[in-house]
């Protein structure tokens, strides 16, 4: 069944998927480009061999590493090596006239390089996503120029239509490649601002249940107090109530208790009301081992993640759907599962801009020290988010 877990940003794993198509691209670019008078391996009793292998390796052996290389390393490393590709290419381009052994390059052949552009443009994009991918691909033109009129028999407006060409396909590779990386950069963005907001309605929501404790103890320990002094005679024991509503009372001075953990019994009661209000009709049911508190920002996150799931389900599942939630608290922490048996959905197909999953709940969780967040679907086959926290 398909599971959503943990992720890398929009950015980071839009970087990384360029950065093998473009590994990919290399190897193709290789294999086609490579034979002919236009080629690397037909040229190679032209030019001489260490600028001629250097160029090869440059161009196209470390951008074809990118396939495996750009999964693992870190993104830095990959914009030096990227960084170092496009230079390297500019240099292998003004030395070619000079490495040239002939006076013209047999077979009306053009440099090899020349159709190679596209690869360190793109790779100048994904890395650098800024003006530096236009300034390179403009370059392209006088240095095409430049090189085609010194090393082939080319009238001057077939040079300049060859570097026009080449500025062209630069710019054209260069531009899409930077529009789908700065997408995911804005992605990222509105992702970051959704988050925010929700952490800014989850206080809200923390306040609220917070003011809802307090008015809880102000009922039954003052309001208890005083019904109980007011009854003649007054029942045993009431000085120690008394004395536990001073000390209520000096705990809402204090603030202490809008501070202090929550107690087992009161993580049920906010899970519950939490599920009960996003799903009246929502099956919630729970387990209690363990008489250990848990931190305020803990029940916090799983108090939203829990409500978007059941939100989710309601809008989602169809009308005919049933939903569950079981708490489990233990000495270990706490999980929270929603389920329903509802129309279920592809995991891989949820688009990425519904920020519901991704942000309310996974990265939400995800961001909490020890939080977890799984999200199971499958089409026909209902829906299962699974939230915890584990101690540390």
């Amino acid at each position: 069944m398909p599971e959503v877990d943990g992720e890398r940003s929009a950015l980071d794993r839009m970087t990384r998927t360029m950065y093998f198509a473009i590994g990919v691209a290399a190897i193709i670019f290789g294999v086609l480009l490579a034979p002919g008078a236009s080629g690397f391996l037909g040229q190679t009793d032209q030019v001489d061999g260490p600028l001629l292998w250097f160029s090869v390796a440059i161009v196209l052996v470390v951008p074809a590493t990118f396939t495996v290389l750009g999964r693992v390393l870190p993104l830095t490393v990959m914009r030096g090596l990227a960084t170092a590709v496009a230079i390297g290419f500019v240099c292998s381009q003004l030395l070619f006239p000079v490495a040239l052994r002939v006076d013209q390059l047999a077979g009306q052949g053009s440099p090899w390089l020349q159709g190679f552009g596209p690869i360190p443009a793109t790779l100048l994009a994904v890395a650098w996503r800024g003006r530096i991918t236009w300034i390179f691909a403009l370059l392209q033109g006088p240095i095409i120029v430049f090189v085609s009129l010194a090393t082939r028999d080319a009238t001057t407006i077939q040079a300049v239509l060859d570097g026009l060409g080449s500025m062209v396909s630069c710019s054209i590779f260069g531009g899409v490649s930077l529009a789908v990386v700065l997408a995911a950069a804005r992605l990222d963005a509105v992702a970051g601002r959704a988050r925010e907001q929700a952490a800014i309605e989850a206080r809200a929501v923390t306040r609220e249940r917070e003011q809802t404790r307090i008015n809880a103890m102000v009922h039954d320990d003052i309001m208890s107090v005083l019904l109980s002094a007011s009854r003649t005679p007054a029942p045993e024991g009431l000085s120690q109530q008394a004395h536990a509503a001073l000390a209520s009372v000096e705990d809402l001075a204090s603030a202490a208790l809008a501070t202090r953990p929550y107690a087992p019994e009161e993580v049920i009661a906010v899970l519950r009301g939490t599920a009960s209000e996003a799903a009246p009709d929502v099956d919630f049911s729970y387990v209690i081992d363990s008489d250990l508190t848990f931190p305020r920002d803990v029940v916090a996150a799983l108090s939203e993640a829990t409500a978007e799931a059941v939100r989710n389900s309601v809008l989602h599942a169809g009308a005919d759907a049933s939903r569950t939630v079981v708490v489990t608290v233990s000495e270990r922490g706490v999980e929270v599962v929603v389920t329903d048996d509802g129309v279920g959905f592809a995991v891989r197909d949820v688009p990425q801009r519904r920020l519901g999953i991704r942000v309310s709940i996974l990265e939400r969780m995800h961001t909490l020290p020890g939080g977890d967040a799984r999200v199971r679907s499958h089409v026909g086959a209902g829906t299962r988010v699974t939230l915890s926290w584990s101690r540390p």
